[in-house]
């Protein structure tokens, strides 16, 4: 392994790390769900399953399929690429794309960044344990896949299935959250099928 790689990758990225401290916060401890919605854009078009619309950035090309129950929401956050919900918003979904400063991370070098992906959460207090995260690979891309519940503003706790993917010098977020917590294992075929509608786009 390439120690200068090592030494400088991991170095930006823990300097970047404060930064995404500050603005991951929409997708970590409160709820992802912004409270305006706006029409749907031609970013959201019908995919092959009637039951579902599927969502294509056209900046940075990932795509992910969801329940077209849910709605499209509008967060400020602009590196917030997708956040959608169901109509009473205890289901959603949540997608963004910031740079990571590192170089490409495969599934052999991804223990490097799991200290990193640990420190993004326990940033944030209203995430009582961080849990051992599970390794996956999303269409591809290396990761670590979190599932863990955190106190809401309003009251009582809520859930998410929180993934870190890596693709090139990206740190792509997919968020799933049960609000309340209690949802979650029902909620679990939806969001597993969400998951795996998720596509990286060309590398």
């Amino acid at each position: 392994m390439n120690r200068k790689w090592l030494v400088g990758g991991v170095a930006a990225f823990l300097a970047l790390a404060a930064v995404l401290a500050l603005v991951v916060g929409g997708v970590v401890g409160r709820s992802i769900v912004p409270s305006a919605t706006e029409p749907e854009t031609p970013a959201v078009e019908p995919d092959k399953t009637p039951s579902t619309l599927r969502f294509t950035d056209t900046l940075t090309d990932v795509s992910i399929a969801y329940p077209s129950t849910w709605q499209r929401r509008f967060p400020s956050d602009q590196a917030v690429r997708l956040v959608a919900s169901s109509p009473d918003a205890s289901a959603a979904v949540s997608i963004s794309v910031r740079k990571s400063g590192l170089e490409t991370i495969t599934m052999q070098t991804l223990p490097i960044v799991r200290p990193l992906t640990d420190d993004l959460l326990r940033e944030d207090p209203r995430i009582a344990t961080v849990p051992e995260p599970v390794a996956v690979t999303a269409d591809g891309l290396p990761g670590y896949r979190y599932t863990y519940t955190y106190r809401r503003a309003e009251g009582g706790a809520g859930a998410h299935i929180h993934y870190f993917l890596f693709k090139g010098d990206r740190l792509i977020q997919m968020v799933l959250q049960a609000v309340p917590a209690s949802k979650l294992a029902s909620l679990q075929p939806t969001f597993d099928e969400v998951a795996r509608t998720f596509r990286k786009g060309p590398a």
